[in-house]
């Protein structure tokens, strides 16, 4: 006979498998108590989070509607459906379902975290600050709001305080590996490798036999040019574990980093003996055999790998750099573009490819397009910058180029970039040259500069102040004191005036 739980105590022991990843026996609890609880919006709630598990968000929505219907403005319904529609790709209609849940629960932390990726994702990074500052002034403790945080800090090329929040994220979750790799990503995007191999080996100090962090170490020292240290940590992992590909395919990686591309293919070819469907050693064996100018089996070995895993936007970028080494021009940019499709807005450099092939042709202001495409996705990456000045330059587009030139020395100052843009043939006007003087004392001298424009304005108000003023205490002076005060009152404001336009000359003579 079976025995049947209390509905408390059913939710509870639903929560616990789904937390395990028990699958299975959540879903036939779920079977066996449905029909005693009919009426409970928790079960249809729970069922969602069953198919999201199994990556079914078709599935979850219709559960979720259901539990509305019987919960209409519940909070935790609500997310279900942003969190279900964002995963098929549809953010419009997954924010409609998170503004609905913030105007119902406008302090829940979990809705203001959720706006906080939401605007990150659609590239409002000012409003996704907005609300990440709102949450932290709570005093959170979430790590995924910290998480969050540091997205939209990286985002708009603030790296210290994008570090600061994934290193909270860490103190709150040492165990949130996603943060661990996002925070080493950023060390490496950001030239400061050193950090993040220490961040890897800290944790293997108290798991050392983490196969996770063991890959991701072998790719920080790979990447940092420790080719012997990479590849001995690597022959590690397939020691401790033989019958994984992990470790093959690893060695695999640091050969092909290294330019060894036979011992590249050998160890993808050794990764696919233990493991004959790992889409990776594909991708190894597709871009060693590019390298090596055997396209056939290059483009084979990329349809392979995309077969396995048809949605990995890593192989398809690999497989876009070799159609275009081949000249498969059409195919490659349709590869760019699913990528893109794919990973909005997270695809600058799938614009910067596509700027660099139309840059090639000849063809820049198709550059240039995709050039502000990137920059839009990311505003804080300097770098992209340059390249459209250049193009801005080159087409005659003075005006237009000012204002990427002031953006890209209040970010980088005034450097070895805006010296050439200095000696541009576009600008050697008077007025182009006096406004590149302005632009080297403000790339320079920053706090002097925002000193002197403080002060202009304060002049230029004083300036206004007894211009309206005087004449009106005249005014006043002349019907209560007589002529004489009015004219007193005027001479003075006369020799005020005369005095500042003395120190001025006197000022600019000396300059």
């Amino acid at each position: 006979m079976e025995e049947f739980l209390e509905f408390n105590e059913l939710v509870d022991k639903i929560q616990e498998f789904l937390d395990v990843g028990l699958l299975d026996e959540a879903e036939k609890l779920l079977d066996q108590h449905e029909s005693l609880y009919p009426g409970e919006w928790e079960l249809c709630f729970l069922r969602s989070r069953v198919c999201l598990e199994r990556n079914d968000p078709a599935s979850a929505i219709t559960y979720l509607h259901k539990s509305l219907k019987i919960d209409r403005n519940n909070v935790d319904c609500l997310l279900g459906l942003f969190y279900s529609y964002s995963q098929m790709g549809k953010l419009k209609k997954s924010g409609k379902y998170l503004l609905k849940a913030e105007k119902y629960h406008p302090q829940s932390e979990p809705v203001l975290s959720s706006l906080v990726w939401y605007y990150t994702e659609i590239n409002e990074l000012e409003v996704a600050l907005d609300y990440f500052e709102k949450i932290r002034e709570t005093g959170t403790d979430n790590p995924e709001t910290f998480r969050n945080g540091g997205v939209v800090f990286e985002r708009m090329g603030r790296n210290d305080e994008a570090e600061a929040c994934f290193l909270q994220a860490l103190r709150l979750n040492p165990q949130f590996d996603e943060v661990r790799d996002m925070l080493a990503d950023h060390y490496i995007m950001i030239d400061q490798i050193d950090k993040s191999m220490a961040l890897y080996r800290d944790y293997l100090k108290t798991s050392p036999n983490n196969i996770r962090a063991l890959s991701r170490l072998v790719f920080c020292m790979s990447q940092n040019n420790q080719v012997k240290e990479a590849i001995e940590l690597s022959k590690e992992t397939m020691h401790l574990y033989p019958n994984s590909p992990v470790g093959y395919v690893d060695c695999a990686y640091v050969y092909l980093n290294d330019s060894r591309y036979d011992e590249a293919l050998e160890f993808a070819g050794k990764a696919l003996d233990v493991s004959p469907i790992d889409a990776e050693a594909f991708r190894v064996k597709g871009i060693a055999n590019s390298e090596k100018h055997l396209d056939d089996e290059a483009r084979k070995a990329f349809e392979s790998a995309l077969r396995l895993e048809p949605d990995n936007p890593e192989i398809m970028r690999d497989y876009y750099n070799h159609l275009k080494a081949v000249n498969c021009f059409d195919k490659m940019e349709s590869m760019v573009n699913r990528v893109v499709k794919l990973e909005y807005p997270y695809c600058i450099e799938d614009f910067w490819f596509l700027a660099d092939y139309y840059r090639d042709k000849g063809e820049n202001l198709k550059a240039f397009h995709f050039l502000h495409k990137a920059y839009t996705c990311m505003p804080g990456e300097k770098d992209l910058i340059p390249p459209m000045l250049n193009i801005l330059l080159d087409s005659g587009h003075v005006m237009y180029s000012v204002p990427f030139m002031l953006r890209y020395v209040d970010r980088a100052g005034w450097n070895d970039d805006m010296r050439k843009f200095a000696r541009h043939s576009r600008l050697k006007g008077k007025l182009s040259q006096e406004g590149l003087r302005f632009l080297q004392f403000y790339g320079q001298r920053p706090t002097e500069f925002r000193q002197y424009i403080f002060f202009m304005y304060v002049e230029k108000f004083l300036l206004a102040s007894i211009f309206v003023l005087l004449p009106f205490m005249a005014l006043l002076l002349y019907f209560y004191k007589g002529v004489i005060a009015a004219a007193m009152v005027l001479g003075a404001g006369a020799v005020m005036i005369g005095l500042w336009r003395l120190t001025k000359i006197v000022n600019k003579r000396t300059l």
